[in-house]
């Protein structure tokens, strides 16, 4: 019979709680990093169970090349499994329990191939967010001497370029090297975005996405990413809802009472999706105003907006969005905006 192995990562020490296959614990042992990968080597075949932390990926795919069965389980979900206070021993002993619950959904394991791409997403993110607080840094100093710079990021680093002579000689040398630093940080996110996007086309799968209305070569890599194995999803609303765009839901008794979107999940790519929501959405106004002809997903889109308003069509919309990539990907079709509705 296969046991069952709780693994608590760590930096250095790991607890590991082995159990028999009924999930009565045996053994509680603590090992470090070349202990563990010795102990998937030499132990017999076993049904390892960890949190879907940092480096999970990483030994899940170790002990899947030894031949164990891996689950990655969500952190969250695995802390109702710890009783009394909270130890590593504890942890450990509770990943043991969580395994018995066949309800809890693992976590898909990831390849090196999409780790790549989400850390090259993380990076593009931390150089975007660097670049927003220069630039914001930049305006707030110049507003300080009565120089108003106009909104948008557009062309920025040109703007403050003409600006720098009129701010006091003090602050000009590090004024300039402050531009200089968002310029240098707009040629790399430029630079990243031209890399995401040939490996976007270079996927099959990510080609297919590339032409669903809304979706660019930084949202097409970061589903390609992000979403483990997309056939684990049984259809596209238990996509969506993994994405948190479907309601949420507060319901007793007879009374059903659904919300807003639940924005649970994954947060990068449903502000990915929604962004991109809100451009197709742009994009189906702009048509109609030019009596262009329109798809029936941008028909559905704007009869939504004239019902609810701009914000809640472009959120409805990404959900739609989420609903077109799961078809399209499971079902290896080419994306036409005239049959997105029957979608599932």
């Amino acid at each position: 019979m296969i046991s069952i192995v709780g693994v608590d990562l760590a930096k250095s020490v790991f607890q590991v709680s082995i159990a028999n296959s009924c999930g009565k614990i045996e053994k509680r042992r603590k090992l470090t990093r070349s202990q563990f990968t010795q102990f998937l080597a030499t132990s017999k075949i076993s049904h390892i169970v960890m949190e879907g932390c940092s480096s999970a990926h990483h030994w899940a795919r170790k002990a899947e090349g030894y031949g164990h069965r891996v689950s990655l389980l969500h952190a969250t979900y695995v802390r109702a499994y710890v009783r009394r206070n909270k130890t590593d021993s504890a942890d450990a002993d509770a990943l043991v329990r969580a395994a018995g619950d066949d309800e809890l959904k693992p976590i898909q394991i990831r390849t090196e191939h999409q780790q790549a791409l989400q850390s090259l997403h993380r990076i593009r993110s931390q150089w975007v967010k660097t670049k927003v607080a220069s630039i914001n840094e930049a305006r707030g100093l110049c507003a300080e001497f009565g120089i108003v710079l106009p909104t948008g990021a557009s062309s920025i680093s040109k703007k403050l370029h003409g600006v720098i002579d009129q701010l006091p000689d003090p602050l000009q040398y590090c004024m300039a090297e402050l531009v200089s630093q968002i310029g240098d940080y707009e040629s790399k996110i430029k630079r990243v975005d031209r890399e995401l996007g040939q490996l976007a086309v270079a996927d099959p799968n990510g080609k297919r996405i590339l032409n669903i209305a809304g979706i660019g070569t930084v949202t097409a890599s970061a589903l390609i990413g992000r979403v483990g194995n997309i056939h684990s999803f049984k259809r596209g609303r238990e996509f969506a809802s993994w994405l948190g765009l479907t309601p949420r839901e507060h319901s007793s008794g007879r009374t059903r009472r659904v919300g807003s979107i639940s924005r649970q999940g994954d947060t990068y790519l449903r502000t990915m999706l929604i962004h991109g929501a809100r451009s197709a959405l742009l994009q189906a106004k702009r048509a109609d105003r030019n009596d262009l002809p329109l798809t029936a997903l941008q028909s559905w889109a704007l009869a939504l907006d004239k019902r609810l308003g701009h914000n809640k069509a472009a959120v409805a919309l990404a959900n739609k969005l989420a609903r077109i990539v799961w078809a399209i990907w499971t079902k290896e079709q080419e994306f036409s905006g005239n049959h997105a509705l029957s979608t599932s």
